[in-house]
């Protein structure tokens, strides 16, 4: 889908990942944190060689799942007599990367041990979270969305629906709608 809005975040985030390496979006469900995350991994990628990595947390229901996950994703396998996080710890720890973990606000406490366990094994790893509260992880970084303005926000809601049923244009009903 195209982007609408957020330059201005857009570039914010960009700055702000040179410059730490825990950066979590903050704000409420359907602000467009993800849209955003996915904006900025298409626009950095470059400056990660190995990779940028999304990790989508809303299916997951149980934290000790998290983990698991990740190392699915990046094709990390378990090995005997070892915790997976370690395994997966070991794995990232040359490489240059940035790690998208999505949606952990009903999974604080499990992104949070884990992005803090990558951090600390890893130098050149980057991690973006975006999430309704903060991780609280020791050099953590927060952005807090604000609600796209009005004609950003009009504009959106117009092209998704217009994907749907052409015939959908910019009404004041619209408008009023986006607003609220």
């Amino acid at each position: 889908t195209s982007f609408v809005g957020r330059d201005r975040e857009l570039d914010e985030v960009k700055t702000l990942l040179d410059d730490v390496r825990l950066l979590t979006l903050l704000g409420m469900g359907g602000l467009g944190k993800t849209r955003l995350s996915l904006q900025v991994a298409a626009e950095v990628i470059a400056q990660f060689p190995d990779g940028v990595w999304f990790f989508d947390l809303a299916p997951i229901r149980d934290g000790a799942l998290v983990v698991s996950e990740a190392a699915q994703v990046l094709g990390v396998r378990e090995e005997p007599g070892r915790p997976l996080v370690q395994t997966l710890c070991a794995a990232l720890a040359s490489r240059r990367t940035l790690l998208i973990f999505d949606n952990c606000e009903h999974l604080i406490m499990a992104s949070a041990d884990l992005a803090n366990a990558i951090l600390r094994a890893a130098p050149r790893v980057h991690v973006m979270a975006s999430s309704r509260e903060a991780l609280r992880v020791q050099g953590e970084a927060e952005l807090d969305l604000p609600p796209l303005v009005r004609d950003e926000a009009v504009t959106l809601f117009c092209e998704r629906a217009q994907a749907v049923r052409p015939e959908v244009s910019a009404t004041e009903t619209v408008a009023e709608l986006c607003e609220r």
